[in-house]
């Protein structure tokens, strides 16, 4: 009964946590941290780090304090953070929506007080369990004394480091060096240290799609026939669809379309629709079109057409040409979640003109800087060492208690 009674009143400390979060959210709004600028930041985390040490040099003169990173806290720290997070991941993040939901912070997750609060609790207990396990070494495992203190790190450098990260987003045209970009969240120019010089933009599509379009309901078929070669048919409903003739690149010309590799050429097929149950057919041109000719549908009844759905993308990459501050050259292929990194800076493919496609002159990258990044990076690289050494070390005893 002991133990129930120590887990409920441990849940309830989180619960009354989260509560004075939302009701924080409410008189006073979304949590604001960019005043966690450095300087400030850093003597923020000292200062939360010494605090810390304070709580647990004090639990022995006031045994109250011992609550805060006993196991009933931990346990219940760590369930509510488990349920809190899909408490939150279950409702659509949206910074611009209104409503109850919205006015409580349960569409802006980074922002809700409720959140950060239950997850600065969480990270405090685990800070005060990591000084206890360092106090008592010899008693503790010390891998798993490096794991805990791995976790507690990346926490902190993600509580007290978010307002040091920059988010810029920067538009390179071909073979036009730029070090300028804008910041996403105020739209203020922002100029970062390094230049940038976009040499080749590459996309890789999926093949063309044909789909029958209900003009009575505007909607399309689910079904789609993806084309790669002539010859290719579909039943759509009580038609069938044949492809007579496929282009890959074409150009309209007086007769229809040609086979031309040239900028703003586009995929085009000549099919064939034949009705299942009349019998009767229509025969045409259909192309998805691009931004120098319009797209070219074939009509079947007055309620329904064959249409070829624009171009999807499946890979895309820059080429670029970058030159840091010192003069250092590197020559970079920066791909979709494949980021660039010069220093704390990391470059994402973020965009291209879409309208242009494949032909794209620009490519939009996101640039991200983080001063805290080599922090995480140490602590998550002896997380994974400890993961490691915790697989042998228990084969190891696993053997011993088998003997």
């Amino acid at each position: 009964m002991a133990t129930s009674w120590g887990y409920k009143k441990a849940f309830m400390r989180c619960a009354c946590i989260f509560l004075a979060g939302t009701a924080l959210q409410l008189c006073i709004g979304d949590l604001n941290n960019a005043f966690l600028h450095y300087p400030w930041s850093v003597i923020a985390a000292l200062f939360y780090a010494y605090l810390l040490y304070l709580i647990y040099y004090l639990s022995d003169k006031y045994p109250a304090l011992r609550k805060l990173y006993d196991h009933y806290a931990c346990v219940s720290a760590l369930a509510s953070m488990v349920l809190i997070t899909i408490f939150f991941g279950s409702i659509a993040q949206n910074s611009e929506a209104t409503g109850f939901l919205s006015k409580i912070g349960f569409t802006r997750m980074t922002s809700s007080w409720g959140f950060n609060l239950l997850l600065l609790y969480f990270t405090s207990t685990l800070g005060l369990g990591v000084i206890n396990d360092f106090a008592h070494i010899k008693q503790k495992k010390w891998v798993s004394v490096l794991s805990h203190l791995c976790v507690f790190v990346i926490l902190t450098a993600g509580i007290f480091g978010s307002a040091d990260k920059k988010f810029i987003e920067l538009t390179a045209s071909l073979n036009k060096p730029t070090s300028t970009g804008v910041v996403e969240d105020t739209g203020e120019a922002y100029d970062i240290p390094f230049e940038i010089t976009l040499k080749k933009f590459e996309i890789e599509e999926y093949p063309p799609r044909l789909r029958l379009i209900n003009m009575q309901d505007r909607n399309a078929s689910k079904q789609f026939l993806s084309i790669e070669q002539a010859g290719q048919s579909k039943t759509f409903g009580n038609w069938d669809i044949t492809v007579d003739q496929f282009l890959a690149n074409a150009m309209p010309d007086s007769v229809g379309y040609r086979a031309m590799s040239h900028v703003g050429s586009a995929p085009a097929a000549f099919v064939t629709a034949t009705n299942r149950l009349t019998k009767a057919t229509s025969q045409g041109w259909i192309t998805s079109g691009s931004f120098i000719f319009e797209p070219e549908r074939l009509q079947l009844t007055p309620t329904e057409m064959v249409s070829m759905s624009p171009s999807i993308p499946k890979h895309y990459q820059s080429d670029v040409h970058l030159v840091d501050k010192k003069g250092n050259e590197r020559d970079l292929a920066i791909e979709v979640n494949t980021p660039a990194q010069i220093g704390y800076w990391q470059i994402y493919q973020y965009s291209y003109d879409t309208e242009r496609g494949k032909y794209s002159t620009i490519s939009i990258f996101e640039c991200v800087h983080d001063a805290w990044y080599s922090i995480v990076q140490v602590a998550l690289w002896l997380l994974l060492l400890a993961g490691v050494l915790m697989f042998f070390t228990a084969g190891r005893r696993r053997k011993e208690n088998q003997k």
